[in-house]
């Protein structure tokens, strides 16, 4: 099953619980007038996960490593453009301020969120730095 706008926030709602009422106060927050974009979903989510990188257990941070790269594998366009570019950015951009937590996230990443963190490294020709290097490590 493909992962789309209609079931990609139910996934990450089995997978973190914890971030249901933060969710609840989103929806409420949206005015039905046009379709809510899969991006604002997506971003209020990556808040969540900043805040569970920063303070939550080696457990929840592989289950949001491996969350993420299903997103990335098994998502439709949308979705992985969506996560690539504005999951992964918001994550380099809190690195840049807190190098040691988000570290312990970054070392959890898997292949393909790897790849595309290196990728989006060249892409924007900046150092995000999304990628460890064997002096890091």
């Amino acid at each position: 099953m493909q992962i789309d706008r209609t079931n990609c926030m139910e996934i990450i709602l089995q997978e973190f619980p914890a971030f249901r009422p933060r969710w609840d106060e989103h929806l409420k927050s949206w005015s039905p007038v046009i379709a809510r974009p899969v991006a604002l979903d997506i971003a209020e989510f990556s808040d969540f996960a900043l805040e569970l990188i920063q303070n939550g257990t080696n457990a929840e941070i592989e289950r949001l490593s491996t969350t993420i790269e299903r997103m990335l594998v098994e998502g439709d366009s949308i979705v992985n453009y969506t996560f690539r570019v504005l999951f992964l950015k918001k994550i380099a951009n809190a690195r840049k301020k807190n190098r040691i937590q988000i570290d312990r996230f970054i070392a959890k990443l898997q292949p393909i969120s790897d790849y595309y963190c290196q990728s989006l490294d060249i892409f924007w020709g900046e150092d995000i730095p999304m990628v460890i290097t064997d002096d890091e490590a």
